[in-house]
C-alpha cells in the first residue's frame, strides 16, 4: 500500500531494454534506507520490485505490459521520476486532508 507521498526525487541512471521489457538503474538516497530485494516502491505511481541494490541506486524490471500503459515507455535516461516506498505494516498513514465532523 501506497500512501502518494513522495519521499524523494530519483533520476534514471540506466535503462537496459530486453524485448518489450526494460530493467531500470534508479538514482537515489532515502528510498534506499532499509530497502531489501523484493521490496515494492512506486516509480511515478508504478509499482515497482527492488531486484538489485547498490549504495546508491537500485535495479527493478520493467514488463512488457506496463511498458505498454504505463508512462514508462517514454521514459530516458537522465529524467528525474518520483519515488515512494511501500507502507509498513506498523507505520500511521499520514493524510495531507482531515475529516471535519459537522
Amino acid at each position: 500500500m501506497f500512501t502518494g507521498i513522495i519521499e524523494e526525487i530519483g533520476k534514471i541512471e540506466k535503462i537496459e531494454k530486453r524485448g518489450e521489457s526494460a530493467i531500470l538503474e534508479i538514482a537515489c538516497q532515502k528510498v534506499l534506507k532499509d530497502t531489501r530485494i523484493g521490496d515494492s516502491i512506486s516509480v511515478n505511481g508504478i509499482c515497482l520490485t527492488v531486484t538489485n541494490t547498490s549504495q546508491n541506486s537500485y535495479e527493478t524490471d520493467v514488463m512488457p505490459e506496463t511498458m505498454k500503459r504505463s508512462s514508462l515507455k517514454d521514459i530516458k535516461r537522465g529524467d528525474l521520476v518520483n519515488l515512494e516506498r511501500a507502507l509498513k505494516i506498523n507505520e500511521r498513514l499520514r493524510r495531507s486532508y482531515c475529516f471535519r465532523a459537522y
